[in-house]
């Protein structure tokens, strides 16, 4: 049986993100070459592993399998990364990090400049993702550090390590020609208008909506903060927005907080890795850099 790592890659991340497009945008290929390498392990593995009848990516029984098995060369080969890396200097060929995107993206860029020093060997991969989708990616791909809002419970948070960063303010805003800025925020005032919401981009939202913040059912979901700050500048809707993407604009007047009973919320975002799985020299490198240009701007 010939069969190789890339193949098997591809065959995980089209499982990942159901489809063959998706994978090719994950695995920075075309999606001619994402079928070429399926075509391959089918040919080396003598086994159908999409059903071609329907118009999605689904697995095979037979596929199911073989992708189970591929998940463990896989992370085995990743293993084996880590041990060459440790040998070779403690540089990590790459480092995947997963960061919610209601952070702010200044120390994520830090973290990119500093990478793109040559003196650095580690690839630097960096997938900015949404609430729940920031832990159910760090667990799927798997990725070495997430930054993450922060987790429910203790029990949630008991397979990682976790390092605290500076508290994430979130505030509740409309324009102020919005309906909701000139009178109390309530149960009754609110309805009729839309709450706009960033999508929580877990895999487990992907077919079914996750229940708003604040309860509303007259939701407007949108991909990023950057676009729900224009929709609001709109006066399309209100929401709860990171408050460091609209200082300006409640220092201007061109967004106000609404009067409602809770109309600021805090968040305390931790750096995430996994529990007796200590960073190599880039991890730590990217941690580093962050905190210290966290420090800059606080």
């Amino acid at each position: 049986m010939n069969f190789t790592l890339d193949q098997l890659l591809a065959l995980d991340a089209i499982a990942r993100t159901g489809t063959f497009a998706g994978a090719a945008e994950e695995l920075h290929k075309v999606p001619s070459a994402i079928s070429y390498l399926v075509q391959g392990l089918e040919s080396a593995t003598d086994v159908d592993l999409f059903d071609r009848s329907r118009r999605k990516a689904v697995l095979t029984k037979a596929g199911q399998r073989i992708l189970e098995a591929s998940r463990e060369v896989i992370e085995q080969a990743r293993s084996l990364e880590r041990v060459a890396a440790e040998l070779s200097g403690g540089w990590e060929a790459e480092l995947h990090v997963i960061v919610d995107g209601a952070l702010p993206i200044a120390p994520i860029t830090a973290c990119l400049r500093r990478f793109a020093d040559p003196e650095v060997p580690t690839c630097l991969r960096v997938d900015i993702e949404y609430q729940e989708g920031v832990i159910d990616h760090f667990v799927e791909a798997p990725a070495d550090v997430a930054l993450y809002l922060g987790f429910d419970s203790e029990e949630q948070a008991k397979p990682y390590d976790l390092m605290p960063l500076p508290n994430l303010e979130l505030v509740l805003v409309a324009a102020p020609e919005h309906e909701l800025a000139k009178q109390p925020f309530t149960d009754a005032a609110r309805e009729g208008h839309a709450e706009l919401v960033v999508r929580d981009s877990s895999p487990r939202f992907a077919t079914r909506a996750k229940a708003a913040f604040s309860g509303s059912r007259n939701l407007v979901y949108l991909a990023d903060f950057h676009s729900k700050r224009i929709a609001l500048l709109d006066a399309a809707g209100y929401g709860w927005i990171p408050k460091h993407f609209v200082d300006e604009d409640l220092q201007s007047g061109a967004l106000v907080v609404l009067d409602a009973e809770t109309r600021r919320w805090t968040y305390q975002p931790q750096i995430v890795t996994r529990e007796n799985q200590p960073l190599g020299r880039a991890g730590q490198l990217f941690v580093d850099t962050l905190c210290s240009t966290l420090k800059e701007l606080v």
